[in-house]
C-alpha cells in the first residue's frame, strides 16, 4: 500500500511520498472471505491447526506499551468482527473477549486513531479522539498515516486517493503500523513492522554522509530493540523497522533524521501575534523549540519593532530549522497559536486611490451596505472625507474623458477591523469595485473664483454625499495652501455635466458685500497697507473674524489692500457681517498697534514665555509671526485677563488712545532690554555627516536641559532643514543661531562630540557578551522595548539578550560602561522579593490613590513595582503585561522590587490597610435640609471645625440636593469606630436643636441697636449667656443677627431653641424699655477736663459707663458742647454728681525750674508719669513751650582723636589715658520755666513739690560728664572689681554715676557724670586702681 501526502507553504511548494509496506501474507490476504474472517484471523487459524501453537494469556510487554483507542469502523469490518471463529482461535482470545463483552467500540485497532498512532503536531481535522502527540519528546520523529490501515478493511476508496482527501493538519505526512495483529484481536510480542519511504530530494546526499547507510542502519539496530533495514524505490529510500512498537518507532526516527538534511522554512505571521509566540521572557517559543527539537528565531531586527496596530498586512517572519519532523512540528504549533489569536484583525487599505473614497461610503452604495448590515458589530469601517486635495494634485484632465488611473495616497487609508472573515469579505468587496471605477471613472476640471470655493463643497456649502447623491460625481478642491482656482470633478462622464452645472448653482447662491477697510486707515504712520496687514494678522490669531463668520453664517475674505469680501447665503447676512466687520476695524486703529523688529531667535523664548509677562504686566497681547522677515507685532489690550477680554468695536477716545502708547512703549523696551542683554546673533555652520544628527539631536538636547533657567537655547538646524518638517535628503552640517557666547559655547561641545562619534566608529566592531538571566530579560527590554532603547541611547551601543545572553557591540569604553549598568542592574534584580498580599478588592482604589498618586509615590520611595489587579476587558489585549494582570486574582496585590524595597513597601502597604480597616466604620445622620447651611458654616468653617475635633470625615451633600419627603437629608460619617460616634453624637445634639429651634423677628429701632450690642459686644453677649446661648462670639453672633444697613429695617433675627429665644427677646425687650424710659441730660465741663473723662483709650469713659449703667457721649477734640449722659435718672444724677467731683477746680502751686535741668529732672517724661500715678498730680508749664533737648556730649576720640598707646612699662600704661570733660548746664539754656503742679488736695501738691525739690538738687549737682578712654580696654576688668565691689565703693566716694561699656572694643569710653569735683575725684580713684592692678 502507498499513498501520498502534500504541504503547501510560500514561496516553495514541496511533497513528502511515503510508501507503508506490509507482510506478503497480509497483503495477498487482504479481502475478508465469504466466513467474514479477516486475513490475520486466517493465519492464525492456520498456524493453530497445522502447527497447534498456543498463545499464552499474558500480556505482551511491548505490545501493551502502545495505548489503544476508540475504533472507526465500516461495515466491512463490522461484518469481519461479527463472523465464526473455530474453537481453538476463539479459545486462545481471551483479551479479545473480554474487549467485546466490555464494549463492541473497542473491539478493533483503528489505524486511523491518534491516540493509537500519534503524529508529530497538532489534533487531526478527522480524529474525534485525537491526542497530542507523545513522540515531540524522543530525539527523532516517526509518524504515522492519517488514512493508513493493515489493508483496506476500514476504506472504500483506493489508498491514494484516500491519503490525498485527508492529509494531516499540518501537512506533515505521518508512517503506518504494519503489524500482523488485525482489529486488535491478536499481536504476537516482538513482531510490529513499520515502514517509511524518504524521498531522494529531501536526503542527505551520500557521499556526504561519514557512513554508508547500511552501517548507519546496523548501529542503530545494535542500539535498539528493532532492526532496520533498507531498500531502494522510485520514490525514494524505504526503510522498514521490525520489533517492539516504541523501539520500532524510535529507531525509524533516529535514521531519517541522520539520512535526511536539516529543513529551513520561513513562516509568516502577523505582527500582532508576535508576543502571543514569544511569551513572557520567551516562554513560549521556548517550549515549542524544546518539545520538537526545532531551532525557532525571530530577527532581531523584528523582535525590536513595536506593531502598535493589528494589521492583518504586517506580518514577522518565523525562521524554523531543523530535522523535517522537528520543523513540521513547529510550523504546526505556531500556526495553532496564530488561528487561536487572530480572529478578529485591523487591515489598512493603502492601495484604494483617495479620489474613489466617496462613492465607497455613499449610502447609495447597496453592496457596502449589505456587508455592513451582514456583519453587524463584527465589521467596522472607517472611509477618510476626501474633497481637499492635500500634498498630492489630482492628474491631468484625460483627453475625451477617458477613464483614468488614480494614483493611492498610502498616508490616508480605509481602516476596516472586526472579525477576520468580515474584514477579508470587505477588501475583496472594495477591490472589485475599485476595478469597476478604474474601467468606467474619469475627471473634469473647471475654473472657479477661488472665493466661492467654500460653497461648493463644506461647511458652508453642500455635503459631499448629497452633492454626490444628486450628481452621481464627487468634488476636489484645492487646499488653502494652493493658489490654483481648479476644481475637480471625478465620476461617470455621462454625469460630468451634471456636477458642473450643481456647481455653477451652489456658487451663484451666495450673496457678496465689499468692506474698504483701508479708508479709515488712509494717515496711518506706516501706511495703510501696513496697518491692514498687522490688524489683519491679530485679528485672526484672535479668531476674531472666525467668530464674525460663525455668527453671520458667511465668508470673510481680508486683502492687504483693504478691500475685503464678505460672502453670505442672503444679502441681508451679507450687510450684517459688513457692518459688523466695520465697527471691528474702527476699534482697531494705528495706535493700538506697534511693529518692533525682533531677531527670529527669540521669537520662540517671546511665544513661550515672554509673552505672557507683557500681557500681565503691561496688557499687551504679543503676536509672533510664524515666517521670518515680519515684525513682531503687540497690540494693546488692556489688563483685563486674556481669556475674559472682549474685542473692542468702536472708535477709542483720546484718552484711551494715550493709554495705548505708554502701555505700548513700556512692552517695547521690555523686550528690547531683552534683546541688549545678550551678545550679537551669529550664525556658525559645522561639518556633521547625516548619520550622525540623531545622536547629536539627542545630544543637543542634553546640552539645552542642563542651561540655567531662562537662559534661551541656540537653534540648531540639520542639514538644512528645521525641526518639524518632513526629512529628505540631508546635508552633512549642522548650523547653529543664537548668541555669540552659547553659540561658541555649544560649538565647543558638539566639535569634541563629533570627533568622539569619529572615533566610536572605528570601534563599532566591538563585542561583548555575557550571560544574563533569561528571567530578568523582560527587565532588561522594558515595557515595549522601552527600557533597553534607553540604554541603548544613553550608550550609544546595540544590545541584545537572547537565550539567556546579552550581547553588547559598540565603541569599547561605552561597552564596558553599558555592561556594568547592566550588571548593577541585575545585582538589584538578584536581590528582588516578590510579595504577594491578599488584599479584598474594597480597598484598591484608597491605596492606589487620586489619580494613582498614593502608588506611585511607593514605588518611588522603595523603588518597587506594585501590580493590583486589572479587570478583564471583553477585548483581547495584545499586550503580555496586560494578559498577565487580567490573569491576576482580584484580591491579589503583588509588590516586586530589591528585598529591603520591597519589604518596606509590603509593610507600608499592609499598615495602609489596617489604617483603612480601622477608619472605614461608616454611619449616616438624618438632618433637615434647612440645617445645612449652619452645620456647614461660612466657608466650611464649621464643618472643617467637627472633622478636626472628631477625625471623622464627613460627606455633607449639597443644599441644592433633592431632600426625602420629609423634607431631610442623609450625612455620611466615616472614620474609626470612635471618631464616627464622637461626630454622630454632635450632630445629632445639632440636629435635635435645630428640630426644636424657633425664629423670632423683634422689630427694634436702630437707635438701640447699640445698646442692646453694648461696648464690644459685651451687652448681647450677657444676655444671650444667662439665656442659656453659647458663650463663643461665632455662635451667639449666628444666633442673634442685626441688619447692617439701614435698607434691611429695623428687624432683629433671632433663632435657636425655643426657650433661649425667648428668654433673649424678654431680655431685649426689657432692656428697650428701659431705655425708652431713660433721662437725657448735659454737663458743662471745660474742654481741657474732657482728658480726665476719657482716659487713656478711652478705659476712663468706660469704667464711668459700667459703673453708672449710663451712656457718656463727649464732644471731640477741637468741637465745643455739653458733655452728653443718657440713662436712668438716678443713674444719671449720680454720674453728674461724681464728673462734677472729678472735673471741680483742683488745687495748685507754681515753681520756677531752671531751663538747663528741665530735661534732667523729666527724664524723658518719667517724672511727670510718677507724679501722676502716686500722687494724682499733674504737671503744664503755664502755655510756655519747653527748652529743646540737647544733644548729649560725647567723646572726641569719637570723632576721630588720638587713642593713647599701649606699652610695655606699666606705670606709663596706667598714666596713659584719653580724658575729657563737658559741662552739662551750658550757657544756651539760660532762665526758667514754670511748673504748675495741679492735683487733688493740697497734701498731695506738697507731696509732689518735695519731690520736685529733690529732684531739682540732684540735677544740679550732676553738671559734668567726664570720658576716660583707656589703651587696654581689658583693664576694665579692674575697675568694676569682683561683683562691682571696686566700681561701687569709688561711686559711693565720689558721689559721681560711673558707667564702664560693656563692648571690649579699644577705644570705648568710660563715662563719670557729677558734680566737677566728683568727677575729678572718680577719675583719680579709678587711676589708683589701675596703678596698684599692674
Amino acid at each position: 500500500m502507498s499513498f501520498t501526502l502534500y504541504y503547501a507553504h510560500a514561496p516553495v511548494i514541496s511533497y513528502w511520498h511515503f510508501e507503508l509496506e506490509m507482510a506478503e501474507s497480509a497483503v495477498q490476504d487482504s479481502n475478508a472471505t465469504d466466513t467474514g474472517l479477516t486475513p490475520a484471523e486466517k493465519l492464525m487459524k492456520m498456524h493453530a491447526e497445522d502447527h497447534h501453537a498456543y498463545v499464552e494469556e499474558i500480556p505482551d510487554e511491548d505490545a501493551s506499551a502502545a495505548p489503544s483507542a476508540p475504533t472507526t469502523t465500516t461495515d466491512t469490518p463490522a461484518a469481519a468482527a461479527d463472523a465464526p471463529m473455530s474453537a481453538k482461535s476463539a479459545g486462545k482470545q481471551p483479551v479479545r473477549e473480554e474487549q467485546s463483552t466490555a464494549g463492541a467500540s473497542k473491539s478493533r485497532l483503528d489505524t486511523a486513531s491518534e491516540e493509537a498512532f500519534p503524529a508529530l503536531g497538532g489534533p487531526k481535522t478527522q480524529g474525534a479522539g485525537s491526542a497530542q502527540s507523545t513522540w515531540s519528546k524522543k530525539p527523532a520523529a516517526v509518524a504515522k498515516a492519517t488514512n493508513g490501515t493493515n489493508g483496506v478493511a476500514n476504506s472504500q476508496a483506493p489508498p491514494s486517493k484516500s491519503s490525498r482527501s485527508a492529509p494531516s493538519q499540518a501537512g506533515m505526512p505521518m508512517p503506518s503500523s504494519t503489524s500482523a495483529a488485525l482489529g486488535g484481536s491478536m499481536q504476537l510480542p516482538g513482531r510490529h513492522k513499520e515502514a517509511v519511504t524518504l524521498p531522494k530530494e529531501m536526503m542527505t546526499p551520500r557521499n556526504q554522509l561519514k557512513k554508508p547507510i547500511a552501517e548507519i542502519l546496523r548501529d542503530i539496530s545494535k542500539r535498539s530493540k528493532a532492526t532496520i533495514t533498507s531498500r531502494e524505490a522510485p520514490s525514494g529510500l524505504v526503510l522498514e523497522g521490525t520489533g517492539p512498537t516504541d523501539a520500532v518507532r524510535i529507531a525509524l526516527k533516529e535514521a531519517a533524521n541522520q539520512l535526511c538534511q536539516d529543513q529551513k522554512i520561513k513562516v509568516p505571521i502577523p505582527s500582532s501575534v508576535r508576543g502571543r509566540i514569544v511569551g513572557k521572557q520567551g516562554a513560549t517559543i521556548q517550549a515549542i523549540s524544546k518539545r520538537t527539537g526545532a531551532k525557532i528565531n525571530i530577527s532581531k531586527q523584528e523582535a525590536a519593532a513595536i506593531i502598535e496596530d493589528d494589521d492583518m498586512d504586517a506580518t514577522v517572519d518565523v525562521m524554523i530549522e531543523g530535522d523535517p519532523f522537528a520543523v513540521q512540528m513547529a510550523k504546526q504549533d505556531i500556526e495553532k497559536i496564530v488561528s487561536e489569536h487572530t480572529s478578529t484583525v485591523n487591515s489598512k487599505l493603502k492601495h484604494v486611490p483617495a479620489e474613489y473614497y466617496p462613492f465607497l461610503a455613499a449610502q447609495q452604495n447597496a453592496r457596502m451596505a449589505a456587508l455592513r448590515e451582514q456583519h453587524g458589530q463584527g465589521l467596522k469601517m472607517q472611509i477618510p472625507q476626501y474633497h481637499t486635495w492635500n500634498r498630492q494634485a489630482p492628474p491631468e484632465t484625460p483627453a475625451d474623458r477617458q477613464p483614468i488611473t488614480f494614483a493611492p495616497q498610502a498616508d490616508l487609508p480605509i481602516s476596516l477591523s472586526g472579525d477576520r472573515e468580515a474584514v477579508a469579505q470587505a477588501r475583496a468587496e472594495i477591490d472589485r469595485q475599485i476595478q469597476e471605477m478604474q474601467r468606467q471613472y474619469t475627471l473634469e476640471q473647471m475654473a472657479m473664483e477661488r472665493n466661492r470655493h467654500q460653497f461648493v463643497v463644506g461647511d458652508m456649502g453642500s455635503s459631499l454625499q448629497d452633492f454626490l447623491a444628486d450628481t452621481g460625481c464627487s468634488v476636489i478642491l484645492p487646499p488653502g495652501h494652493d493658489d490654483s482656482e481648479m476644481i475637480t470633478i471625478v465620476g461617470p462622464p455621462e454625469r460630468i455635466q451634471d456636477a458642473m452645472d450643481k456647481i455653477y448653482d451652489l456658487a451663484a447662491q451666495m450673496q457678496s458685500a465689499n468692506a474698504d477697510v483701508g479708508r479709515q486707515f488712509a494717515s496711518a504712520p506706516r501706511g495703510a497697507q501696513a496697518h491692514i496687514r498687522d490688524m489683519t494678522r491679530y485679528l485672526q490669531q484672535r479668531q476674531a473674524l472666525a467668530e464674525l463668520e460663525r455668527t453671520h453664517n458667511a465668508r470673510i475674505v481680508p486683502d492687504s489692500t483693504g478691500n475685503w469680501q464678505i460672502y453670505a447665503p442672503d444679502q441681508k447676512s451679507a450687510m450684517k457681517a459688513r457692518t459688523d466687520v466695520m465697527n471691528l476695524v474702527s476699534g482697531h486703529p494705528p495706535a493700538r498697534f506697534q511693529p518692533v523688529d525682533v531677531d527670529p531667535f527669540y521669537h520662540g523664548h517671546l511665544r513661550e514665555q515672554a509673552a505672557s509677562h507683557v500681557r500681565d504686566t503691561h496688557g499687551v497681547r504679543v503676536v509672533v509671526p510664524d515666517e521670518r522677515g515680519e515684525p513682531v507685532l503687540l497690540v494693546y489690550e488692556g489688563h483685563s485677563p486674556s481669556s475674559e477680554y472682549q474685542i473692542p468695536r468702536k472708535q477709542p477716545s483720546a484718552q484711551e488712545t494715550q493709554t495705548f502708547q505708554q502701555a505700548l512703549e513700556e512692552a517695547q523696551q521690555y523686550i528690547l532690554n531683552m534683546m541688549n542683554g545678550h551678545q550679537e546673533i551669529v550664525e556658525r555652520d559645522l561639518e556633521a555627516p547625516a548619520k550622525f544628527h540623531d545622536k547629536i539631536r539627542r545630544h543637543v538636547d542634553r546640552h539645552h536641559q542642563g542651561l540655567p533657567e531662562g537662559q534661551i537655547p541656540v537653534q540648531v538646524n540639520y542639514g538644512g532643514q528645521q525641526r518639524g518638517q518632513p526629512r529628505q535628503a540631508q546635508a552633512p552640517n549642522v548650523n547653529l543661531r543664537g548668541p555669540q557666547d552659547f553659540v561658541d559655547a555649544l560649538n565647543e561641545s558638539l566639535l569634541a562630540f563629533i570627533q568622539q562619534e569619529h572615533q566610536d566608529e572605528l570601534e563599532r566592531g566591538f563585542t561583548l557578551t555575557f550571560d544574563y538571566p533569561q528571567k530578568h530579560a523582560n527587565h532588561l527590554i522594558g515595557q515595549r522595548g522601552s527600557k533597553i532603547n534607553k540604554l541603548r541611547e544613553e550608550f550609544d551601543v546595540d544590545i541584545q539578550v537572547d537565550d539567556g545572553k546579552c550581547r553588547i557591540k559598540g565603541p569599547e569604553a561605552k561597552a564596558n560602561a553599558c555592561k556594568k549598568h547592566i550588571l548593577d542592574m541585575l545585582k538589584k534584580l538578584e536581590d528582588e522579593a516578590n510579595h504577594q498580599l491578599n488584599i479584598p478588592q474594597q480597598y484598591h482604589r484608597d491605596l492606589i490613590g487620586a489619580g494613582g498618586h498614593q502608588i506611585r509615590r511607593l514605588q518611588e520611595r522603595y523603588d518597587v513595582r506594585i501590580d493590583f489587579p486589572r479587570n478583564k476587558q471583553g477585548d483581547d489585549d495584545a499586550s503580555e503585561v496586560a494578559d498577565r494582570r487580567s490573569q491576576q486574582p482580584a484580591n491579589v496585590v503583588i509588590v516586586k522590587g530589591p528585598s529591603r524595597g520591597a519589604d518596606q513597601c509590603r509593610d507600608e502597604l499592609l499598615s495602609l490597610l489596617q489604617y483603612l480597616k480601622d477608619n472605614s466604620h461608616s454611619e449616616t445622620v438624618s438632618v433637615a435640609q434647612g440645617q445645612l447651611p449652619s452645620l456647614i458654616g461660612s466657608g466650611g468653617k464649621e464643618m472643617e471645625s467637627l472633622r478636626l475635633e472628631t477625625g471623622a470625615s464627613i460627606d455633607v451633600p449639597n443644599s441644592r440636593d433633592a431632600a426625602g419627603p420629609n423634607g431631610r437629608v442623609d450625612i455620611k460619617l466615616k472614620g474609626s469606630k470612635e471618631a464616627v460616634q464622637a461626630a454622630k453624637k454632635i450632630i445629632l445634639a445639632r440636629s435635635k436643636e435645630f428640630d426644636d429651634s424657633i425664629t423670632r423677628n423683634l422689630d427694634i429701632d436702630r437707635r438701640h441697636h447699640r445698646i442692646l450690642i453694648g461696648t464690644q459686644g459685651a451687652t448681647l453677649r450677657q444676655i444671650v449667656t444667662q439665656a442659656g446661648g453659647p458663650d463663643e462670639p461665632r455662635q451667639y453672633n449666628r444666633m442673634v443677627r442685626f441688619p447692617k444697613t439701614e435698607a434691611e429695617g429695623n428687624s432683629i433675627r433671632v433663632e435657636g431653641q425655643r426657650a433661649v429665644v425667648e428668654q433673649i427677646c424678654a431680655a431685649m425687650e426689657a432692656l428697650v424699655k428701659q431705655q425708652e424710659s431713660q433721662k437725657n441730660d448735659t454737663l458743662d465741663v471745660a474742654q481741657d477736663k474732657h482728658r480726665l473723662l476719657i482716659g487713656k483709650g478711652g478705659e476712663a469713659r468706660r469704667q464711668l459707663e459700667q459703673r453708672f449703667k449710663v451712656q457718656i457721649n463727649i464732644p471731640r477734640q477741637g468741637e465745643s458742647g455739653p458733655v452728653r449722659i443718657a440713662g436712668q435718672p438716678e443713674d444719671v444724677e449720680q454720674a453728674k454728681a461724681h464728673i462734677l467731683e472729678m472735673t471741680k477746680e483742683q488745687a495748685g502751686e507754681t515753681m520756677q525750674i531752671p531751663r538747663s535741668c528741665h530735661h534732667s529732672i523729666a527724664n524723658n517724661g518719667q517724672f511727670f508719669r510718677n507724679l501722676r500715678n502716686n500722687h494724682q498730680v499733674t504737671v503744664d508749664h503755664a502755655g510756655q513751650r519747653p527748652p529743646p533737648k540737647a544733644a548729649a556730649p560725647t567723646p572726641n576720640r569719637a570723632a576721630g582723636g588720638a587713642a593713647p598707646l599701649i606699652t610695655d612699662d606699666p606705670e606709663e600704661s596706667a598714666g596713659s589715658h584719653h580724658w575729657e570733660m563737658h559741662d552739662l548746664h551750658g550757657p544756651s539754656e539760660e532762665g526758667e520755666i514754670p511748673w504748675v503742679l495741679s492735683g487733688p488736695s493740697p497734701e498731695a501738691i506738697a507731696a509732689a513739690r518735695s519731690k520736685l525739690e529733690k529732684a531739682l538738687q540732684e540735677a544740679q549737682k550732676q553738671d559734668t560728664m567726664g570720658f576716660m578712654i583707656l589703651p587696654d580696654p581689658r583693664a576694665h576688668r579692674h575697675i568694676i572689681g569682683q561683683g562691682g565691689s571696686v566700681i561701687n565703693r569709688i561711686r559711693k566716694q565720689s558721689g559721681a554715676n560711673i558707667q564702664v561699656p560693656k563692648d571690649q572694643t579699644q577705644g570705648e569710653a568710660i563715662q563719670i557724670i557729677g558734680n566737677k569735683e566728683g568727677v575729678e575725684a572718680a577719675r583719680e580713684a579709678i587711676l589708683e586702681v589701675l596703678r596698684n592692678a599692674q
